[in-house]
């Protein structure tokens, strides 16, 4: 399994889009968030993403250095066309809007459509709370890419459908983080399984026939099989939060909601950013979820020598542990091997 240097990893990606023609600055993004993933211990949004993101690209199905056009602004509300360019240019523009809007009037909705896939979710919601807001994004597939079975279904029918809450605390390097799939597992942790060739959980995957399977193969078939809804024996509940991403994120926007023949690969989005200055105060916020962390991660704990992590939690222990060095499965270095010999563009020296 190779390992390599965040920085040196990074600048490969970035070289890869550069020569897909990318504005090397929009590279640096795109690239700066899929290395940020790894480093959080989010392989499955990670630089794994990258070759399929260069098909996009060659495919014309993302645009790079598309304009972003506000369709609707009403002030604390606005629509937001992404022209299909790079979901992590299209998620962050709207982010930075909704939080701007609302340390100016409390509160702010940003929905945007027209967004190829936007990455890991929680590091948009981490720059609101940077900035002492409550942020909060979901996303669906854009009325594609569905890969999740409703509850009681045996066929996909929804997208993975993630949101993500971002929430500040007394300490400004330890938000409150949360950011889930309503499916038992992101489809890019199934990608990142099937890569290393490695089985899946028993629970998370159904085959095409319908039948429980940990082939992580069997999401990638034709036709395809069927993740399933967050919760196990209670998937009502992980299926019932896509529908209201669907709704939040889908209905509200001209992207709509999952439904045949839609075309996947991108995202709808919501976008919500709220100051807590407008109600309790944000000194009395940070120090209220202070306080409730330390209350939930006193002891006593169900194991000896086990502990309680908050959300967020294991992302910043794994930009510790992954700091000298990304390990990057066989077949997703394989993946960028090929990628960097289409692109003319030299592989990143291993760590080790």
């Amino acid at each position: 399994m190779p390992v390599v240097e965040p920085g040196a990893l990074g600048r490969f990606v970035r070289s890869l889009f550069v020569a897909a023609g990318v504005r090397p600055g929009d590279a640096g993004t795109v690239a700066s968030h899929l290395v940020d993933a790894n480093l959080c211990g989010h392989d499955s949004h990670g630089v794994v993403r990258a070759p399929s993101y260069l098909r996009a690209v060659s495919e014309g199905r993302t645009v790079p250095g598309a304009e972003l056009r506000l369709e609707r602004d009403d002030g604390a509300t606005a629509l937001l066309d992404g022209g299909w360019n790079f979901g992590q240019i299209v998620a962050g523009r709207a982010m930075e809007i909704a939080c701007e809007r609302a340390e100016e009037g409390g509160v702010s909705v940003v929905v945007a459509h027209r967004s190829a896939h936007a990455g890991r979710l929680g590091a948009y919601v981490e720059r609101a709370a940077a900035r002492g807001l409550c942020g909060i994004v979901m996303a669906n597939g854009h009325g594609g890419s569905a890969r999740v079975a409703p509850f009681g279904g045996s066929q996909a029918r929804l997208a993975t459908d993630p949101m993500a809450f971002g929430l500040p605390t007394e300490d400004p390097e330890a938000p409150i983080v949360l950011d889930m799939a309503t499916s038992v597992a992101a489809e890019g942790k199934v990608r990142v399984a099937r890569n290393a060739g490695r089985a899946l959980p028993a629970g998370y995957l159904l085959d095409a026939a319908g039948d429980a399977t940990t082939d992580a193969r069997a999401l990638y078939t034709s036709p395809p099989g069927a993740l399933l809804p967050l919760g196990g024996e209670a998937g009502y509940k992980g299926f019932g939060l896509a529908l209201v991403v669907e709704a939040l994120a889908g209905a509200l926007s001209p992207a709509g909601t999952t439904r045949p023949g839609a075309p996947g690969g991108g995202n709808a989005l919501f976008v919500m950013a709220l100051d807590p200055e407008r109600f309790a105060g944000r000194a009395s916020f940070r120090r209220a979820l202070t306080e409730l962390a330390r209350h939930v991660q006193a002891p006593p704990v169900r194991a000896e020598g086990g502990e309680v992590l908050l959300p967020g939690e294991p992302e910043r222990r794994a930009r510790r542990e992954r700091a000298a060095g990304l390990p990057l499965d066989d077949g997703t270095w394989a993946q960028l091997e090929e990628a960097a010999r289409e692109a003319v563009v030299s592989l990143p020296g291993k760590a080790r």
